[in-house]
């Protein structure tokens, strides 16, 4: 709990400084995850290392003359297969 300087050092001079009085209760600090660790976390979650793997692969494999719109379509082509897959279980769990 704090308490004004004033008030701690025992000089209250009447009413005024009741009012100046100041109670309160100092949060708890707040506790960050590692950073690195999260990182790593969120890395794993969505397999990231693999999507860039299989990617570098096709490229390295394909050799493109422009790798960068070679990697923009194999992008579209893995959220085109997660849009489908997605579709195909919301059809069968319409089925069941």
């Amino acid at each position: 709990m704090y308490m004004s300087d004033s008030t701690q050092d025992g000089n209250t001079p009447g009413a005024a400084s009741a009012a100046a009085e100041t109670e309160y209760e100092v949060p708890e600090p707040t506790i960050f995850e590692n950073a690195y660790q999260v990182s790593i976390d969120y890395v794993e979650k969505h397999n990231i290392l693999q999507i860039f793997q299989e990617i570098t692969e096709k490229l390295v494999y394909s050799k493109p003359d422009d790798p960068l719109q070679f990697i923009l379509m194999e992008v579209q082509s893995m959220i085109d297969a997660r849009q489908a897959e997605m579709e195909r279980i919301s059809e069968e769990n319409k089925d069941v």
